[in-house]
C-alpha cells in the first residue's frame, strides 16, 4: 500500500493578531462589521465542503479549513473591494458558495480570507421571450428552481445537492445534475458570466456564448474552481416546465448489452432527460433503496419530458424499440415514478454514508469505444486495491450521457475505516489512485462532474501531462500572478508560478 498524501501539507499564511485585527477592520469597512469574523469564530462558521476529506480531517483536530477571517458580501462591489484588499496585503482568499462540494474545493487550506457568496443571491433579472435568467452566485439552486416553477420556468440543473448547491458553485466545478441527458451539464446552461478578477477587476463577458468575436472566455472560468476569477453572475438558460413525462423501467442479462442501447439511443435523436443504467450491485444494493419492486439484474430507468404528447410518446417508443433490439425487456411500470419521487433517497440518512465509513464517488468519463474497459478496469482495481477484510464495497451507474460518449459513477464504500487518521487516509488514497490510474490507462477522463478539489489534484499532470500543466499555469499567472485566488487548488501555489 502506498503512503497517504499529507492534505494539510499546505503551509498558510502567517497572519499576526496585529495585522489579523487591521485586515478584519479594513473588510468590516468594505462590507459590514457584523459580516466579518476572525480566528476559530471563522473556521467554526465556516468548517469546509462536504468531501469525505473534510469530515475525517476535522473529526481527528486537523481540520482543512484554516482561514484566518471570513467575510460574507452582498453584492458584486463588495467582492471587488474585498478582493482589493487582499491584492493590497498579499492574503489569499478562497470564495465559498454552498458547501456541497465533494472533493475538498472549498476549504482554505492556505489560510487568509474565506470569502461567503452565499447572500450574493438575487435574481437580477428574467427574460421570458428568450427564456433567460441572470441569477447571482449565491443563490441555491432548489430555492431557485422553486421561484422559477412559480411562473412556469425551470432551470433544469437537478443535483443530488441542490438543497445546498449554489449556482455559481456549480459553474466553478462544472456540476451536473439528473436531466443533464437531454438539457446538457452545468457549462451547457451558462450564457454570460460576471467575474471579478484577483486585482478586483470587474468583468462582464459577452451577453450570448459562441459569438463570433474572439475566444470564449466566459468558458474559461467554468471548471476553474474559484482559481481564476470569482463568478458574481450567471446568465443561464431557462425551460418551460415540463408537460409530460414518461418512463421506462428495462432490465438487461448483460452490461455491454445496455451500454450499446444506451449508446444507440443518444446516436440515433432520442433525446431522453434521464438515462440511469445501473449494474447488478447497484441495482441490488442501492436502486432497491428506492423503488418497491425488487430488481435482480441490471437496470435502466429512462425517462422523457417536454410539451407535446405524441413527441414524447415517439421518443418512448423508439427507447424501447432499441432496448429490446438489444435483449432488454420491460420491468414494473412503477420503478421508473417511484424513482423519480426517491431518486436523493441515497444521500439521506439512513442510506448516507458517514463517519466511520470512508467513501468517495469516482466518477470518469469516456467515448463509447472506451467507456465499457473504463468501467471494467476501474471496478477491477478498485475491488482489488485494498485487504478484504476492510469489506470495501463498489456499485457503479451510468448517469450522464452524451451523444459522444458516457461516464461511469462508482460508489465506493469501507463499512468502518482505521481509528488512525493516517491509515484512513491510506485506504482511501489507494483506492482513489487505483481508479484514477485505471481510468487514464483505458482512455478515460478521471472526472466527470465533481471537479478537481483536493483529491484529485495529485493525478492532474497525469491527465494532462507536462505541457498541458504548463499551459494552464501560464493562464493562471496571466490573471492572478500572485496567486491569491484559491491557493493550492488545481496544483497553484506560488511556488509553482514562480
Amino acid at each position: 500500500m502506498n503512503v497517504a498524501i499529507d492534505y494539510t501539507a499546505a503551509a498558510p499564511v502567517a497572519l499576526s493578531e496585529s495585522d489579523s485585527r487591521a485586515i478584519a477592520q479594513e473588510l468590516a469597512e468594505a462590507t459590514e462589521r457584523s459580516r466579518v469574523w476572525r480566528g476559530g469564530e471563522a473556521q467554526l462558521r465556516y468548517p469546509g465542503d462536504m468531501s469525505w476529506l473534510t469530515y475525517v480531517h476535522a473529526h481527528y483536530g486537523r481540520p482543512l479549513a484554516r482561514h484566518d477571517l471570513a467575510v460574507a458580501v452582498t453584492s458584486t462591489q463588495e467582492v471587488s473591494a474585498v478582493m482589493q484588499i487582499a491584492a493590497r496585503r498579499g492574503i489569499p482568499v478562497t470564495p465559498f458558495g454552498g458547501g456541497s462540494g465533494v472533493q475538498g474545493a472549498a476549504n482554505s487550506t492556505c489560510g487568509g480570507i474565506l470569502l461567503d457568496l452565499g447572500r450574493l443571491d438575487r435574481v437580477r433579472q428574467i427574460d421570458r421571450q428568450s427564456f433567460t435568467c441572470t441569477v447571482e452566485a449565491g443563490k441555491i439552486v432548489k430555492p431557485f428552481e422553486d421561484e422559477l416553477n412559480t411562473i412556469g420556468l425551470s432551470f433544469p440543473h437537478y443535483p443530488a445537492s441542490a438543497e445546498w448547491a449554489s449556482v455559481g458553485g456549480s459553474v466553478a466545478a462544472k456540476g451536473s445534475g439528473v436531466l443533464s441527458t437531454k438539457y446538457g451539464v452545468m457549462q451547457d446552461h451558462v450564457l454570460s458570466l460576471e467575474v471579478v478578477l484577483a486585482n478586483g477587476d470587474i468583468v462582464q463577458m459577452p451577453s450570448v456564448p459562441r459569438h463570433g468575436v474572439g475566444p470564449e472566455l466566459t468558458q474559461l472560468f467554468a471548471g476553474s474552481e474559484g482559481t481564476l476569477g470569482i463568478i458574481t453572475a450567471i446568465t443561464v438558460k431557462l425551460r418551460r416546465l415540463p408537460a409530460e413525462k414518461r418512463f421506462l423501467a428495462l432490465g438487461f442479462d448483460t452490461l455491454a448489452s445496455g451500454v450499446e442501447a444506451g449508446r444507440r439511443i443518444m446516436t440515433e435523436a432520442a433525446h431522453p432527460a434521464v438515462m440511469r443504467f445501473y449494474d447488478r450491485a447497484a441495482a441490488t444494493q442501492s436502486l432497491n433503496k428506492a423503488v418497491a419492486p425488487e430488481i435482480s439484474g441490471e437496470t435502466m430507468i429512462i425517462m422523457f419530458d417536454g410539451q407535446h404528447a405524441d413527441l414524447i410518446d415517439a421518443e418512448t417508443a423508439t427507447a424501447r424499440r432499441i432496448c429490446e433490439e438489444e435483449g432488454g425487456y420491460m420491468l414494473d411500470a412503477s420503478i421508473g415514478p417511484q424513482w423519480w419521487e426517491n431518486r436523493y433517497t441515497f444521500y439521506h440518512p439512513p442510506h448516507a454514508p458517514k463517519l466511520p465509513q470512508i467513501w468517495c464517488t469516482m466518477d470518469a468519463v469516456a467515448d463509447y469505444a472506451h467507456i465499457m474497459g473504463v468501467y471494467d478496469a476501474v471496478t477491477k482495481v478498485v475491488a482489488e486495491s485494498v485487504d478484504p477484510r476492510w469489506g470495501l464495497t463498489i456499485k457503479t451507474h451510468f448517469s450522464h450521457w452524451f451523444d459522444w460518449g458516457s461516464m461511469i459513477y462508482p460508489r465506493v464504500v469501507i463499512p468502518k475505516g482505521p481509528d488512525d487518521l493516517s491509515q484512513a487516509l491510506e485506504l482511501h488514497d489507494c483506492f482513489v489512485r487505483a481508479a484514477t490510474l485505471a481510468t487514464l490507462s483505458a482512455g478515460g477522463v478521471i472526472n466527470d462532474h465533481h471537479g478537481v478539489g483536493m483529491r484529485l489534484a495529485p493525478y492532474l499532470k497525469d491527465q494532462f501531462g507536462s505541457q498541458g500543466m504548463g499551459l494552464m499555469r501560464s493562464i493562471k499567472r496571466a490573471l492572478d500572478p500572485d496567486c491569491l485566488l484559491s491557493r493550492g487548488k488545481l496544483g497553484f501555489t506560488p511556488e509553482v508560478l514562480s
